[in-house]
């Protein structure tokens, strides 16, 4: 996501019913408790107000492996084979997972595959959804427009087979999130048939899907689906922040589903080229 992401979206998150409910258990109830198996926060972003070195403590604090992404693409940092090169070897001394998260379709044809061959993982969502006039749709902001549930659908679940078709990835961030003007239709529109749909892409190259923990997707019923298909699962909490690996809802769903070690994606550090 953008740096402006999580405040945006962690605002306008509200208004999304399984979000709600998950909030409001949360503040009633214990806190449910960290799994058996090894835990990882595979969507961390370093920033102004998390260091590596401050990220690798909340990872000791809170018994948790952390993984670095970083948005490659115009505007961003990365966008040649030499800003990738160093990005990876700025890490390589830590011992983090290292990843990247691209944002724009077609991303990887600005880089090498030797180079992107060295990168732990890619993470990617489908929240900047093309527009059919051209540019682009911030599906995330709170103030994205949506006229027509049905035709929005029918474009997300279009990019969303892009994206996991076509695109170098290991793991599918963000599933099944909504924009504000449609959230509260999640259960409606999310239908089986999409829903499988998207496990049935995943599954055919095994890419595993991310429990988003800031926007509290997906819900019990994908992740439910997803793991009877036998597909893998990473938590992500997309922080900037001392919010990095810090899980509620993920332990949530975890604990719901039945999620175990053989549930979970183990993202392995790529040795270093020769």
């Amino acid at each position: 996501m953008f740096p402006q992401a999580s405040l945006i979206t962690g605002v306008a998150l509200g208004s999304a019913p399984h979000i709600s409910h998950a909030l409001a258990a949360g503040s009633a109830g214990m806190a449910p408790s960290k799994p058996s198996f090894p835990v990882a926060d595979y969507h961390v972003h370093l920033s102004n107000t998390l260091t590596i070195d401050q990220a690798l403590q909340l990872g000791k604090d809170r018994g948790v492996q952390i993984g670095i992404v970083e948005h490659p693409g115009p505007g961003y940092p990365i966008n040649t084979d030499a800003d990738l090169q160093h990005y990876i070897d700025t890490l390589r001394k830590y011992p983090v997972r290292i990843g990247l998260q691209p944002v724009y379709a077609g991303w990887s044809k600005s880089f090498s595959k030797p180079v992107l061959d060295q990168l732990d993982y890619i993470l990617m969502d489908a929240l900047t959804l093309p527009k059919p006039d051209g540019g682009w749709l911030a599906i995330w902001q709170i103030d994205t427009m949506v006229d027509d549930a049905e035709e929005f659908m029918t474009r997300y679940m279009q990019f969303i087979e892009q994206v996991l078709t076509t695109e170098p990835i290991n793991i599918f961030a963000w599933p099944t999130f909504l924009p504000v003007p449609i959230a509260r239709q999640y259960a409606q529109l999310w239908t089986p048939q999409r829903v499988d749909h998207i496990i049935d892409l995943a599954r055919a190259r095994k890419i595993a899907i991310e429990i988003n923990e800031l926007a509290h997707v997906p819900d019990e019923n994908f992740i439910t689906r997803a793991k009877r298909a036998a597909l893998k699962f990473t938590f992500g909490t997309d922080s900037r922040n001392d919010h990095a690996a810090h899980f509620y809802y993920c332990y949530q769903m975890a604990q719901k589903c039945g999620l175990t070690e053989g549930d979970m994606l183990v993202v392995n550090r790529q040795p270093s080229p020769r």
